[in-house]
């Protein structure tokens, strides 16, 4: 698959953008949209430059499910999960990206300043600059659900491709997230853990620290077995068994408390 490069904002552009655009309203912001920028730029080699034509079609999209939520208007504590799948599936499907190229921040600053300020600020009202500028991906407003529908997403010869991306909530999933480099980068652990995960009996244990115990005993694992070598079977199994025995040690401890919601965050 060739890459489609999407410009990249530069650093302090992209911060003075954020300087402003975080003192405006929704409403103020619906006007500043655009498809370029004197500061942006692109990978020199590696794909084909994105059109014009193709961010007004993404925007486009992005705006009309951002509506379907409430869009410009929706309280800061409005549930915007539905919102956020909706867009991760979206993002992955129209993107044309390829890792390598999802990895880079300025990308994402670009889409989040540049194509959908409204829409970002809305997602977000007065937000820490990881969720614009991407200073951390896994924070970034559209960053981090490229990177979950990736992580998540099925072969194409399954008729749901996306349907994992309905099993976590953004916080669960972020418990996944910061540990896949350690997990070995697999894909396929990823989407097996949420593939099992529903089956999973926890009895009456909050299900992030169920998750959280469950990753640790698995990261153990993944120092002497390589994941990727284990048929779907064995792989499955051995979530389960580790399943099984997180939700055990954490019965018989006791005192777990229920701090440790799965709500998502904001």
């Amino acid at each position: 698959m060739t890459s489609i490069l999407y410009p990249r904002l530069l650093d302090q552009a992209a911060a003075d953008l954020h300087t402003s655009y975080a003192t405006m309203t929704v409403e103020q912001l619906r006007d500043k949209y655009t498809f370029s920028h004197p500061s942006a730029v692109f990978a020199a080699t590696g794909g084909r430059r994105v059109h014009a034509e193709h961010l007004e079609e993404l925007r486009r999209h992005i705006v009309e499910a951002a509506e379907e939520e409430g869009f410009p208007g929706g309280g800061r504590r409005r549930d915007h999960s539905d919102f956020d799948r909706q867009i991760a599936r979206l993002l992955h499907e129209r993107c044309g990206l390829v890792a390598a190229e999802a990895a880079v921040r300025p990308i994402w600053a670009f889409l989040a300043l540049v194509v959908t300020p409204d829409v970002s600020y809305w997602r977000f009202p007065d937000p820490p600059v990881d969720r614009i500028l991407a200073t951390d991906i896994t924070r970034h407003v559209w960053g981090r659900l490229w990177w979950r529908a990736h992580l998540l997403v099925l072969p194409e010869t399954v008729p749901d491709r996306y349907r994992l991306l309905n099993t976590f909530g953004e916080a669960d999933f972020d418990q996944i997230y910061a540990r896949r480099a350690l997990l070995g980068g697999s894909r396929t652990l990823i989407r097996t853990i949420a593939d099992t995960w529903p089956s999973v009996d926890r009895h009456d244990l909050p299900a992030r620290l169920v998750l959280r115990d469950l990753l640790k005993r698995l990261l153990r694992v993944a120092a002497v077995v390589e994941f990727d070598t284990l048929d779907d079977g064995e792989l499955r199994d051995t979530i389960r068994s580790e399943a099984e025995v997180t939700v055990l040690e954490l019965r018989k401890r006791g005192g777990y408390g229920r701090a440790t919601g799965s709500s998502d965050r904001s």
